[in-house]
């Protein structure tokens, strides 16, 4: 690897070898003096910022300020969430948890438990019953017995999902309901509050 250097007299670039950096030596065209630059340590920095892996540079409190100010703030002026950011998600949980109509999705679900325990008690009666009048020598009341437990039991069965879908239903549109006006309010009071914003 050579350096390179200026001469001052004529202005030729001469090469001259790393050994003779940061000596003098003539110009072979004019005699000149000519200074040939220790630029080793410059090229072993370059060299090793080369090799390194390109780091970000860490940005100044100058530099910073401006994407900070472009941040947008995540309160609207009027003190609540803006519509954007997953508030309304975060009320409908909050509607679910608090809801008033949890009461009504136990009854529903008890009611279908209920429901399904007297239907499956019911079938086992006429069951039951159709062993005892088959052993007994009755087999047509015996088949008479069991039908009418049959048929009671998935009436019963189906009495009791239909009672369970109302009560569920029920509490769906309350909750429903309790969302919209919680959403009429947040809307109004965002209004009110960009409406008195100087």
């Amino acid at each position: 690897m050579s350096i390179s250097a200026t001469c001052p007299g004529c202005g030729k670039t001469i090469a001259a070898p790393d050994t003779a950096a940061g000596h003098k030596a003539k110009c072979p065209q004019c005699g000149a003096v000519v200074s040939i630059p220790d630029n080793r340590a410059a090229a072993l920095a370059a060299a090793l910022k080369a090799a390194s892996p390109a780091k970000p540079d860490a940005e100044s409190p100058a530099e910073a300020a401006p994407e900070a100010a472009a941040t947008p703030s995540p309160s609207r002026a009027g003190g609540g969430p803006s519509k954007h950011s997953g508030a309304t998600t975060t009320v409908s949980r909050l509607l679910a948890r608090t809801s008033p109509y949890g009461t009504l999705r136990l009854l529903a679900a008890v009611i279908f438990g209920v429901g399904i325990a007297v239907s499956v008690l019911t079938f086992l009666g006429g069951l039951g019953a159709l062993i005892v009048l088959a052993t007994g020598g009755n087999p047509w009341a015996a088949v008479g017995v069991f039908a009418g437990a049959l048929v009671l039991a998935v009436a019963i069965f189906l009495g009791a999902k239909t009672v369970s879908e109302l009560v569920r239903l029920w509490a769906d549109v309350g909750d429903h309901a309790r969302h919209m006006a919680q959403m009429l309010e947040e809307s109004v009071g965002g209004r009110l509050g960009d409406d008195n914003t100087p």
